[in-house]
């Protein structure tokens, strides 16, 4: 019996690729993997999907070719590296993106892409986490021509419950940013927060309940300060990868031209925590720089800045 599904060529299946198979296949989507870890592969292909040895075996066949990769560099080698999927790429083929890249890095790439095999590129960067993915209750923020966002529609429609095309190609990678932008400064703000409460003998766990319905509450409020009063630091996304979409934020602020201070501040924080060999963790973890010996460190840095 011939799936009505797409078929789908996915390329990186950790946390965040390795959840999003997992509802694909569920749905019913025939789905290839192909990570450049065997584990993380066989991971995968316990929800279902099949393995390929190489992205371009996994885009081989595929009318969907989806890539969730942890860097510039893993898209760029994915792409058009030994045995990549240009390999393979066709004008019948569409390309998303859901990596978080800087947009001139994903214009560059997509462009290129499109410009030697036909193949349509979406700039798709989600934000969620892990649970999100597997449940189908991300959100996606787009960049593409629209009639390429109007073939990713469906399949966005699985898997997440928001979706924006934002604009053109690469629109997707700067919303993206703000984001981050939003989303690490919140971290460090909240991370601040449990240290002052526990330092003037405060119960941590009570402040979500103290401002609930004010104006202190929200989402991160409610789901992630909680994470940080427990001292949980089990990677959802890992402060690594924060501090990877920080630099992307300053770059972006520079082209801009746009003033970034409270970000700028964060990015320090988190260059310290990475530099303490803390990159593995998640990014509640900035905490540390508060709680521990890394507290010297940061006021020292911080001092010298100022």
């Amino acid at each position: 019996m011939t799936s009505a599904r797409p078929r789908i060529g996915y390329i990186g299946v950790g946390l965040m690729g390795g959840a999003m198979v997992a509802r694909l296949t569920t749905l019913g989507y025939p789905v290839v993997v192909h990570d450049i870890d065997p584990l993380k592969a066989q991971l995968a292909a316990g929800s279902g999907a099949s393995v390929a040895v190489s992205p371009k075996a996994a885009a081989e066949g595929a009318d969907l070719v989806l890539l969730n990769l942890p860097s510039q560099s893993a898209v760029e080698a994915v792409v058009f590296g030994e045995a990549g999927l240009s390999g393979a790429a066709s004008a019948n083929q569409l390309i998303i993106d859901f990596s978080t890249v800087s947009p001139s890095f994903c214009r560059q790439t997509s462009g290129r892409l499109t410009d030697e095999t036909g193949c349509a590129w979406v700039d798709a960067p989600v934000s969620g986490g892990p649970g999100a993915a597997k449940d189908g209750t991300l959100t996606i923020m787009a960049g593409g021509p629209s009639d390429a966002i109007a073939r990713a529609r469906p399949l966005m429609g699985d898997i997440g419950r928001q979706f924006t095309h934002v604009g053109e190609t690469g629109m997707g990678s700067v919303a993206k940013a703000i984001a981050q932008l939003v989303v690490a400064t919140n971290y460090a703000v909240l991370a601040e927060a449990v240290n002052l409460a526990e330092a003037a003998g405060m119960d941590p766990a009570l402040l979500p309940e103290c401002v609930k319905y004010g104006h202190a509450d929200g989402v991160l409020m409610q789901q992630l300060y909680p994470r940080i009063a427990a001292h949980d630091f089990a990677p959802r996304a890992y402060a690594s990868q924060l501090l990877k979409d920080l630099e992307m934020v300053q770059a972006l602020a520079a082209s801009a031209g746009a003033a970034t201070p409270m970000s700028s501040q964060a990015t320090q924080l988190f260059r310290l925590l990475i530099a303490s060999g803390e990159g593995a963790i998640d990014g509640t973890g900035v905490y540390r720089l508060y709680a521990g010996k890394s507290a010297d460190a940061a006021s020292r840095e911080s001092a010298r800045e100022h």
